[in-house]
């Protein structure tokens, strides 16, 4: 297992937090490495220029905490399984930021909301293998859909978890922090799971109080 260059280290949560604070066009490479503790060569010799650091960071933002899943645990699984485990896993990088640094969360907002040329690369490399791999579990599920159809339902999958993260400080307001705090990994999987599941057929509709039917499937799906 190789070690991880220290110094690069350094200069990529430096940048990070530069990058989140003030956005790229404000970032000074100066400012960086005072931060980091390093000259200004360095940023030279492991990333080039200040765009390519940024788009590094970007990357390492994204990267905590979402690995992408091996074929293996989706293999041999029905597509509600395939779903629910997609979902576990992409919920648990979703609410997992607590316990990474802040500026993770930060930047990868102002890369959305204020998109750069990192996010070519981000889309490239980070999301688009995630994105497919949702595409070939509704594929399954819903063999006559065309690309527009399947498109729409893979964005109501992914918003319902994005939720989550983006609309927190407004949902904690309404709710109140306690109440947010409850919609847990576990409860959030199986209650987004089960209203997809339900929305797809896959499950019969839920009672009346808004839970599944323990048990029941639909039969040949």
């Amino acid at each position: 297992m190789a070690i991880p260059d220290q110094t690069k280290t350094r200069l990529l949560e430096a940048a990070g937090e530069e990058f989140a604070e003030k956005g790229f066009d404000a970032a000074r490479v100066r400012s960086i490495c005072r931060r980091a503790g390093v000259n200004l060569a360095a940023i030279n010799y492991h990333f080039g220029d200040k765009e390519r650091l940024y788009t590094e960071a970007v990357l390492e933002a994204h990267r905590c905490g979402s690995e992408v899943l091996p074929d293996s645990v989706f293999q041999q699984a029905e597509p509600a399984e395939q779903l629910r485990r997609y979902l576990h896993h992409f919920l648990s990088h979703v609410l997992s930021l607590r316990g990474h640094p802040k500026w993770h969360h930060t930047l990868i907002l102002r890369e959305m909301l204020q998109p750069t040329s990192a996010s070519e690369v981000l889309v490239r490399d980070a999301i688009r293998p995630r994105f497919e791999r949702l595409l070939g579990i509704l594929r399954k599920v819903c063999g006559e859909a065309d690309e527009r159809r399947l498109h729409a339902l893979a964005f109501s999958v992914i918003g319902q978890c994005l939720h989550y993260k983006m609309a927190r400080p407004v949902s904690e307001r309404l709710i109140g922090t306690e109440a947010f705090e409850a919609l847990d990994l576990e409860f959030l999987t199986e209650h987004i799971a089960t209203f997809c599941l339900a929305a797809l057929g896959l499950v019969p509709p839920l009672n009346e109080a808004g839970e599944s039917r323990v048990g029941e499937s639909i039969s040949g799906r």
